[in-house]
């Protein structure tokens, strides 16, 4: 009796999570590189909106390299809150004297912008040195979308930078019981008083319910929540949110490189229409042989044309 076996070979599909610590300041202010002395103020942005022709000795590249992060401003007794960390390099030149930083909610439409100047006297003797600016006193809330801004004073044209940020909060830890089948989890860096959201789901193309949701309580010291699972599934993932409208969620995938991971329980073998057929419980691209087992040295030889790529989520091979 010959003994037919199938191969198959899978290419994992899913998208990366990462996890954003937050870091924690006492205070936030603005800080300048090179030793050079800086100062910020408030400013409406409107004096500044509107640009000129940059001067021919002036490069388009003086300003560049604008990172944005979140921060978690926390004083004791005070609840915390988020701030913007704003990091920008320009290229010292005798033709600017600041920048101005601005931030724009795209969905309130409020705006904060600040100047920052520099000492002229220190500035002219670096004249172009480059120097790194931080300015990290623009508050934000959890899941509001940011549009950045950073021009020069006089404002260039075409010396700008700009960027959309959302503004996130949470740090997952977690621990598998795999004898329990029990996923804990810790929620860390998010806001005092909120409470959040925890839940198991299975990654497609939007991730689906693998079981009921927990919530933390924000004002409870303790953290963490207890989360059972049925099978580790590289598409497996812990994701959270803020208990708040249209709070943008995190996720993470711990189990994605497969290890320990059970996909093949779902082959069937139907010998009404001779077809093995197979159900991923995670979106893989997979591809399927035949093949014959050789009693002489247990070697598998594919069988010709029996090859089949499928993208679908059931799979089916005639034998």
């Amino acid at each position: 009796m010959i003994s037919i076996h199938v191969q198959i070979l899978l290419i994992i599909l899913f998208w990366n999570s990462d996890c954003q610590i937050i870091p924690r300041i006492e205070e936030c202010g603005l800080s300048c590189s090179q030793g050079i002395h800086c100062k910020s103020k408030p400013s409406s942005g409107i004096f500044n909106s509107f640009c000129h022709d940059a001067p021919a000795t002036l490069s388009s590249t003086v300003l560049k390299s604008m990172k944005i992060s979140t921060v978690m401003k926390c004083v004791q007794g005070s609840p915390c809150s988020l701030h913007l960390n704003i990091k920008g390099t320009l290229s010292l030149d005798e033709n600017i004297r600041g920048l101005e930083i601005c931030s724009l909610s795209l969905d309130t439409q409020q705006s904060q912008c600040t100047n920052v100047r520099f000492a002229r006297k220190k500035s002219k003797m670096l004249n172009g040195k480059k120097v790194q600016v931080q300015f990290n006193c623009i508050e934000v809330n959890v899941a509001q979308h940011i549009y950045v801004t950073m021009k020069t004073v006089p404002n260039y044209c075409e010396v700008k930078l700009s960027q959309e940020y959302y503004v996130e909060a949470g740090k997952f830890d977690y621990k598998v019981d795999r004898t329990r089948k029990i996923i804990s989890v810790n929620v860390s860096n998010f806001l005092r008083d909120q409470d959040y959201y925890v839940r198991l789901c299975h990654k497609w193309f939007t991730c689906e319910d693998a079981g009921a949701f927990a919530v933390i309580k924000g004002k409870e010291s303790l953290k963490s929540v207890s989360l059972k699972y049925s099978q580790l599934l590289p598409c497996l993932c812990i994701e959270g949110w803020l208990a708040i409208p249209d709070a943008r969620r995190i996720q993470l995938c711990p189990f994605e490189n497969g290890k320990y991971c059970v996909l093949w329980d779902n082959i069937v073998y139907n010998p009404v229409t001779q077809t093995l057929a197979w159900e991923p419980a995670c979106p893989v691209l997979v591809m399927v042989n035949l093949c014959r087992l050789m009693k002489s040295n247990d070697h598998c030889e594919d069988i010709q044309n029996s090859s089949k790529t499928s993208p679908e989520k059931v799979r089916a091979m005639q034998i």
